[in-house]
């Protein structure tokens, strides 16, 4: 190798600087996607199913207590004093019927968070694979880049002697 053609090391340089801000914004975006999951796995796994149970216990104590009110206006000492109790028994069923639907929303929750929970740790893989990416491999071309471009730049010295 008698000669070699070393012009434009600058653009090298650029593309080093590149791959710099690919790694740190990889990194930025790893680390967001990371912090999504979290938000996402801790929505349906903590806080959804527990909206659900507290409106479950609600709907439970509130039928209780339109249950007891029923109850009162249905009991009388003489069986000709009987007042109708229509607003109390649709208030039972009323609250019968959110019952049912919280118990069936508290096991929808249930079910979707199982699934929710196996898409995250789905997607934390190619996330940690991302994390890698941006904290280990690209700023290690950077520097093995950087390397290359400073041993070019010696040799382009050497190439290139200053005015005698």
């Amino acid at each position: 190798m008698t000669q070699s053609d070393v012009r434009d090391l600058d653009s090298l340089d650029a593309l080093r600087q590149a791959v710099e801000r690919l790694a740190d914004r990889m990194c930025q975006s790893s680390h967001s996607i990371h912090a999504i999951l979290n938000r996402v796995d801790e929505h349906f796994s903590v806080n959804q199913i527990a909206y659900w149970r507290d409106q479950n216990r609600l709907a439970e104590r509130e039928l209780t207590a339109a249950q007891d009110q029923l109850s009162r206006k249905r009991s009388t000492v003489r069986s000709g004093d009987r007042v109708p109790a229509t607003e109390e028994a649709k208030n039972v069923a009323r609250w019968k019927t959110r019952l049912r639907f919280c118990q069936d929303q508290e096991r929808l929750a249930r079910r979707i968070s199982i699934e929710m929970q196996q898409v995250c740790e789905k997607t934390r893989g190619p996330s940690a694979a991302l994390t890698e990416l941006g904290e280990v491999a690209l700023p290690t071309a950077a520097n093995r880049l950087l390397v290359l471009i400073d041993r070019l730049r010696a040799y382009q010295d050497g190439q290139n002697p200053g005015p005698q």
